[in-house]
């Protein structure tokens, strides 16, 4: 079954009588706390009990804005998410022009960051703040097209009267996620929001087909920015010929790195491509901070996955023209620690050939010999080819 066809069993074909039955089973579940499950679908059900732990009101008719004009706009120039979503978003804005119907884009958080409002709900939306700044996750405001889209990680509707808060009822929300195309964890929410008597699962279709196309414009952006990302880190590993250095994404994830560094990680596979963040997680805050501040750091990072117990580190942020690419992170003093390794992996590579003389090439038995694996004898030896 497709997700537009999921979320098509979920409308009801007479959604009148239905928004009817949910509305007495939210006033009685408020009221004294009962629910009838039999009146609502399980999805929303669950929503509306998380809602009565953490003490969401009920009533609640606006939700609170949890972020400046200045940092939306920041997100909107500077970020992949934000580039894409509004170039895609000024591109749909006549589609929904006559349809009485709202288009916003909300980050991971459940913060909207851009909108394009129906002259003619835009005041009414912005009385509850569905609006830029605003926050619409679940645990904030209870169940709705953005909140409920990023807890699920998949497309939804919720249909006026399945809205726990009173302020959101008037209102159908049809969410679709915006996946990131490195490793498709969800950046955020493509919402279109409109009247509730006008359920409609075209706009649910829509709504899925522009998340479809933020996340199109978003690997032709990564894919640019990631040529001019390893373009500049080659001119800055020229300064520092000798030294481990790897360049990293703004996202985390590994795009260049030379032979130092591969020999002091000693990760018995290929992390290009890979986030950093699942084999040296503690680079993670520094790396994090050097992007989005946009200073060039040193600090001492201590180590597990790494031939060394702790490890002096320089992160540089790599920006052009006012656009953010990534981190250039240099291991410092890790020049002498790579000549020894190279000196100690020789003598190795020597004892290994003498064992594979000595057993007429048998690896089983140089392995025993030696006391070592198989599999790393079949490595040094593909090496050596």
């Amino acid at each position: 079954m497709s997700q537009v066809e999921t979320i098509k069993a979920a409308i009801p074909l007479n959604a009148a009588a239905s928004q009817h039955a949910v509305r007495n089973a939210w006033e009685k579940f408020v009221t004294t706390g009962e629910l009838n499950h039999k009146q609502i679908r399980p999805v929303i059900a669950d929503s509306w009990l998380r809602c009565h732990e953490l003490g969401i009101d009920p009533l609640g008719s606006r939700a609170r804005t949890v972020i400046s004009k200045e940092e939306i706009e920041a997100k909107l120039h500077t970020e992949n998410f934000g580039v894409s979503g509004v170039n895609v978003f000024n591109r749909m804005s006549n589609t929904l022009e006559d349809t009485g119907h709202a288009l916003v884009l909300a980050d991971h958080t459940g913060c909207i960051l851009y909108s394009v409002f129906h002259k003619h709900i835009q005041d009414h939306l912005e009385k509850v703040n569905f609006r830029p700044g605003g926050e619409w996750h679940t645990d904030a405001v209870g169940p709705n097209g953005i909140g409920t889209t990023l807890s699920l990680g998949k497309p939804e509707v919720v249909m006026g009267t399945e809205h726990y808060c009173q302020g959101w009822k008037p209102w159908v929300c049809y969410g679709a996620p915006i996946h990131n195309p490195s490793d498709h964890s969800v950046l955020g929410v493509v919402d279109i929001t409109g009247p509730a008597n006008k359920i409609s699962i075209e706009a649910m279709a829509l709504a899925i087909s522009i998340a479809h196309s933020i996340e199109s414009d978003l690997s032709v952006l990564q894919l640019t920015k990631r040529e001019k990302l390893r373009q500049a880190y080659r001119i800055l590993q020229m300064k520092w010929p000798n030294d481990a250095s790897i360049a990293v994404d703004e996202y985390g994830f590994v795009i260049d790195m030379n032979s130092h560094a591969d020999t002091l990680l000693n990760i018995p596979y290929c992390i290009l491509n890979q986030s950093i963040h699942s084999f040296l997680p503690k680079l993670s805050h520094s790396i994090n901070l050097c992007i989005t501040n946009g200073v060039e750091m040193e600090c001492e990072i201590e180590l597990d996955k790494i031939l060394m117990n702790s490890a002096y580190f320089r992160f540089t942020p790599i920006i052009e023209s006012g656009e953010r690419l990534g981190c250039f992170i240099m291991i410092l003093g890790g020049a002498e620690i790579h000549h020894d390794l190279t000196s100690l992996r020789s003598n190795e590579d020597e004892l290994i050939r003498k064992a594979l003389v000595q057993t007429s090439g048998n690896i089983s038995k140089a392995a025993r010999i030696l006391n070592i694996d198989r599999a790393t004898i079949y490595r040094r030896r593909k090496n050596w080819q």
